[in-house]
């Protein structure tokens, strides 16, 4: 696979054409995951389609997940480079025109990216901005990894102009994500993330985070919490499935040490990653 390559399937069958009343397209009426693909392995694909599954069924998308693995199986069988991306997305399908959402046979749409790691992000850490665009308070579609991503648009075009890699997301005042990543901070050796009740992806790769640190017998707080937490903070890392573990070094003019607990999260999951 060349490194500007992408390889499509759609319902199975190699393609790259979905049709124009698909109200994925439409309306973004579906859900979707991102999976880091290594040595031909996709990491955590249980914990992504399982995550799939729930948005779907909180939007009343059918979902064969069974049919899903074998897409994945079919679109990774001849990848002959050391990383990829797959992305997976799963929509209502293509039905009669307006917001109703009919029943109907869903769209399964696969594409395999061709992805380059580096750890100098990982390593040296980054600066997060202060995303000037706001998410919108939704409770109904809290947590779901949905296919509404204009917020997070806006945001990438904001950051990009900014020159930064990542920036945090607010709503009414509070901090609930990156633009594409989750956010922990540590005070005092305990570990904060933001409370996704409102709004937000509950990221496969913060599930990890969460776990492991309650294996690890870190205190974990689940919150609504604002700027001035942020402030007091001793480490910010943020995370995702594809790029691992970020120590942020600076957020704005706020600058912040990549300290032991960062650190330690980052040895944890090195394997996962990188060779």
């Amino acid at each position: 696979m060349a490194n500007n390559a992408v390889l499509s399937l759609v319902n199975g069958q190699f393609c790259d054409l979905v049709s124009a009343s698909n109200r994925g397209l439409a309306y973004g009426d579906g859900v979707f995951e991102t999976i880091l693909v290594r040595a031909c392995q996709p990491l955590w694909l249980d914990d992504h389609l399982a995550r799939l599954a729930s948005g779907a069924g909180q939007l009343n998308i059918s979902c064969d997940i069974s049919q899903i693995r074998r897409d994945c199986s079919l679109l990774l069988a001849d990848l002959n480079t050391s990383a990829a991306v797959l992305k997976v997305v799963l929509t209502r399908g293509a039905v009669a025109r307006g917001y109703t959402p009919y029943a109907a046979e869903s769209d399964r749409i696969l594409s395999l990216s061709a992805y380059t790691q580096s750890c100098q992000s990982w390593d040296d850490g980054i600066a997060l901005g202060l995303c000037q665009t706001q998410l919108s308070a939704q409770k109904r579609l809290a947590g779901i990894k949905h296919l509404n991503r204009l917020e997070q648009v806006l945001a990438a075009e904001e950051l990009h102009r900014r020159g930064y890699h990542e920036g945090l997301m607010m709503q009414d005042g509070l901090i609930i994500e990156g633009s594409r990543s989750n956010v922990f901070l540590v005070l005092d050796g305990k570990l904060f993330t933001p409370s996704l009740s409102r709004c937000g992806v509950d990221g496969v790769m913060r599930q990890h985070v969460l776990a492991r640190a309650n294996q690890l017998g870190i205190s974990i707080n689940i919150k609504e919490f604002g700027v001035s937490l942020l402030q007091r903070a001793d480490e910010v890392f943020v995370c995702n499935s594809v790029f691992g573990i970020w120590p942020v070094s600076k957020v704005e003019c706020m600058h912040k040490q990549i300290g032991p607990v960062s650190r330690l999260f980052q040895r944890e999951f090195h394997s996962y990653f990188y060779v």
